[in-house]
């Protein structure tokens, strides 16, 4: 079924509706894979640990590639390194379904096919930021992104599920399906005929002069603004610290004897919680103030891992998850208006890496920290360690919306989310 989107130019309307279905055919084979890869690596023989580290070689490839993926994307066609990159990952994962089903998978296979797709999807991220203005319906772009949000929400939900199921007919399907998802989204992100740019000056400038100035010029432009630079120094930390949660809850059902499929059901809980919020967010935006929102959030997702801390039952961490995944979709919407808002179209795919690595850099730390904390901790404790850095970060947050506040006005400047996009 495809998103309901309000009156407006009816290319955009179709053009969306193309990135936000092949986006959701493809996150949805990303997550089946990305639940069951940690119990692949155990089922091969390997540690908590090595499970990990698996996934931050991965993430790190990502992080790494990503601020040179946007300066690519604001240069060269934006389509065209999309359609690479869902291709290149769909091999990746191929060659991972390919070694599992004939029994020669090994651990040099397995990183270099996680490495490649870490590669192949800083390419695809950083030219869909990019195109993101060019996509957006101009006349309620919150509303779109919330649609995004639900998408991704979504696939959580149904991923996990589908993934686990998967696994349990036999371990290489959920990986060939993430394959095949991936040629899908690149059959569709084809068929989008907007201009999604890059339309800037960029391209014509000599290559190594312009890769060594414009690598920090995305930093440059979001660290000026004050919001922006909140925004980074919170993200950056939340998902350190949710990225950990979300591995450990897999890590710690898993040693605890939950089969496969069972952990695939608490996941697809917590997307489901995930879905609902990215549904109601648009209208929460509308009548609450954001500031308020973001302390409030802040607060209550460090205060819902109290929970897990002093009950020892794998549903606690999965009834967190869920939470968590309720509360945290309307400040995804606020920070990525804001964002695209704020910034020319010649610079989207830098600023928009800039943002992602800066924030999610150390969401790839998330898998490591993750293994050692099962392997040298007890779950309480694991528990109780990151309600006390989320509430540092509440803190922060509550600090910061006050300085912003006072220094914007009442009603004014930070206060006020976008709620138009240009063309």
């Amino acid at each position: 079924m495809h998103p309901p989107l309000p009156a407006g130019d009816p290319v955009r309307r179709r053009d969306f509706r193309r990135f936000w279905v092949g986006g959701a055919i493809s996150r949805l084979g990303s997550h089946a894979s990305s639940v069951v890869l940690p119990i692949l690596v155990l089922s091969l023989g390997g540690s908590p640990l090595l499970a990990g580290v698996l996934g931050s070689v991965g993430a790190g490839v990502k992080v790494g590639v990503a601020p040179i993926a946007g300066v690519y994307a604001d240069r060269h066609s934006r389509r065209g390194l999309m359609v690479g990159g869902a291709l290149v990952s769909a091999l990746a994962m191929a060659v991972i379904a390919v070694t599992v089903a004939t029994g020669s998978a090994s651990w040099p296979v397995l990183f270099a096919s996680v490495a490649v797709e870490g590669f192949a999807t800083a390419v695809f991220a950083a030219a869909a930021s990019g195109s993101m203005r060019a996509i957006l319906p101009p006349d309620d772009p919150q509303g779109a992104l919330g649609l995004l949000q639900a998408r991704e929400q979504g696939a959580q939900l149904a991923g996990p599920g589908f993934g686990g199921a998967l696994f349990q007919l036999t371990a290489w399907a959920p990986f060939l399906a993430d394959a095949l998802s991936y040629v899908v989204a690149a059959v569709f992100i084809r068929g989008i005929r907007s201009d999604l740019g890059p339309h800037s000056d960029s391209a014509s400038e000599p290559a190594a002069r312009s890769l060594r100035t414009e690598l920090g010029a995305g930093a440059r432009f979001m660290w000026t603004n004050s919001f922006l630079r909140f925004v980074v120094l919170w993200a950056a930390g939340v998902n350190l610290i949710i990225g950990a949660l979300f591995l450990e809850v897999v890590l710690v059902a898993r040693l605890r004897g939950t089969s496969a499929g069972a952990i695939g059901l608490m996941l697809t809980a917590a997307g489901c919680a995930g879905l609902v919020g990215a549904l109601v967010a648009p209208r929460v935006l509308r009548r609450v103030r954001v500031n308020l929102l973001v302390v409030a959030v802040s607060w209550a997702i460090a205060a819902v891992l109290v929970l897990p801390a002093v009950v020892s039952a794998t549903w606690t961490g999965g009834l967190a998850l869920g939470v968590i995944s309720f509360l945290t979709p309307a400040l995804s919407i606020v920070f990525q208006s804001r964002a695209i808002l704020l910034t020319p179209d010649g610079m989207q795919g830098r600023v928009g890496t800039a943002l992602s690595t800066a924030a999610e850099g150390t969401g790839a730390l998330a898998p490591l920290l993750a293994g050692l904390l099962v392997s040298w901790r007890h779950p309480g404790a694991v528990a109780l360690l990151f309600a006390a850095g989320l509430a540092v970060l509440a803190l922060y947050a509550t600090l910061s919306m006050h300085k912003l506040r006072s220094a914007s006005g009442q009603g004014t400047g930070h206060d006020r989310v976008p709620t138009t996009v240009g063309g």
